[in-house]
């Protein structure tokens, strides 16, 4: 026995001399310490059930989704919840939909989640492969799987004898918002309200612009190595702006006037390009995020005890999705407010209405000074000028009716941004200022 003690420790001591070791592959990763939790999966809470399946996309292809339904009786509102480039099935942000009262269902969208979550599916493959590949015709690239993940995705929550048909919702983060606009320009009226984040088209206004080519990317990972023809088919058949006509859902789109991809001028042009009820807001000095009351902030969010695990920034990506579809699709609450720009004759004063039917707490103004013109000549300088972009608050006074505020001379772009007290924001349009 003492024999066999010794042979372990001898081994044993051997062992942690060669993990020592320094070359080693083990010695400088094996450290000892408890490795971080990047994700906890947590149960479903109570009061709801749900379900993880594959779906069929087209041939053999299938896509992973996350489905949450409200255990109460009787039909829901649905909602179809999209992820951003990178991510995959968003099944918290499914849950907490659950929990107010809607039937959520949350895809993978091939060529746009991670293949390291799920990679054993067949249109599994290294992220962003294949995006731009047009050739030998549009179905080559995987964002057409990816649309079409989203567009079965919205048929199957459609098609659950939970969901309340008449009042479906789409909302998306980045690509997601980008597929969200796709789907409600696609679906016509088998959607009732989208909410687009930093989910505009019109690719070409934005940051296609500030590409260039490379001979060592990967293929159909840059639309700068596409041909000019096929930039011209995959904008004709995959760019969310050319669908956004034939919209029939009420729709928001939240933009960031210092998106490194969703340029203000591509959210504008898509905004212009929806015939029906719509609404926006652009979020100055931000890029990918909202720091603007009812945005990426959730510091006045508080716990609601009919929902105790999923509140913040783990159950929406802005506070104001909740009064937005709450208000759509369920019929409580009020809408948001929306802000008209007026006739001035003054070519320095912005005058505007607000139509809001909670108090407004904050009117103002935000401008921006134009590019230097070597920036409009380099697609890189422009690209870098959009993100890093100073725009100017400029507070607005109150007329009866009508709120004023002045436009610095030297602004070559502005907006108005009004808040309410619930919080939520909305902008007016972007209004570009005309050479002299």
């Amino acid at each position: 026995m003492k024999h066999k003690l010794s042979l372990i420790v001898v081994f044993v001591l051997s062992t942690l001399a060669y993990a020592a070791d320094a070359g080693d592959p083990f010695a400088k990763v094996l450290d000892g310490k408890a490795p971080v939790i990047t994700k906890e999966f947590i149960a479903p809470p109570a009061g709801i059930t749900v379900r993880r399946v594959l779906f069929r996309i087209r041939d053999k292809n299938e896509a992973y989704a996350v489905i949450a339904i409200p255990n109460t009786p009787g039909k829901h509102p649905g909602i179809l919840v999209l992820h951003g480039s990178g991510g995959n099935a968003e099944e918290e942000k499914a849950m907490a939909w659950a929990q107010r009262g809607y039937v959520a269902v949350a895809p993978d969208m091939p060529g746009l989640y991670s293949p390291l979550t799920r990679g054993d599916l067949p249109m599994s493959k290294g992220y962003a492969d294949g995006r731009y590949s047009m050739q030998p015709d549009t179905t080559k690239s995987v964002i057409f799987d990816g649309m079409l993940a989203a567009m079965k995705a919205l048929d199957l929550l459609r098609s659950l004898p939970e969901t309340d048909t008449a009042n479906v919702g789409v909302v998306g983060v980045s690509w997601g918002g980008t597929m969200t606009t796709m789907v409600c320009g696609l679906a016509g009226d088998k959607v009732k309200a989208g909410f687009a984040i930093w989910g505009s088209g019109y690719f070409d206004l934005g940051n296609w612009r500030g590409g260039k080519s490379s001979l060592t990317a990967k293929p159909g990972a840059l639309a700068a190595n596409m041909t000019p023809e096929e930039r011209d088919r995959w904008l004709r058949d995959l760019d969310p702006g050319r669908r956004a006509p034939n919209m029939k859902a009420a729709f928001f789109l939240a933009g960031a006037a210092n998106d490194f991809f969703g340029w203000p001028e591509a959210v504008q042009a898509t905004l212009d390009a929806i015939p029906g009820e719509k609404n926006h807001f652009y979020a100055p000095n931000s890029n990918h995020k909202a720091l603007i009351p009812g945005g990426t902030g959730f510091e006045g969010v508080k716990h609601d005890p009919k929902h105790p695990q999923l509140i913040g920034a783990r159950a929406n990506w802005l506070a104001m999705e909740v009064p937005y579809f709450e208000y759509h699709l369920k019929g409580i609450g009020k809408r948001l407010p929306k802000v008209t720009l007026a006739k001035s004759d003054d070519a320095r004063l912005a005058r505007f209405t607000v139509d809001a039917p909670h108090p407004i707490t904050k009117a103002e103004l935000y401008w921006a000074a134009p590019f230097a013109a070597e920036t409009l000549k380099d697609p890189a300088l422009l690209a870098k000028a959009v993100v890093d972009r100073k725009w100017s608050a400029v507070s607005a006074a109150r007329h009866g009716d009508t709120y004023e505020a002045a436009i610095p001379p030297e602004a070559a772009q502005w907006f108005i941004l009004v808040s309410d007290d619930r919080p939520v924001s909305v902008s007016s349009e972007l209004i570009t200022v005309k050479a002299k």
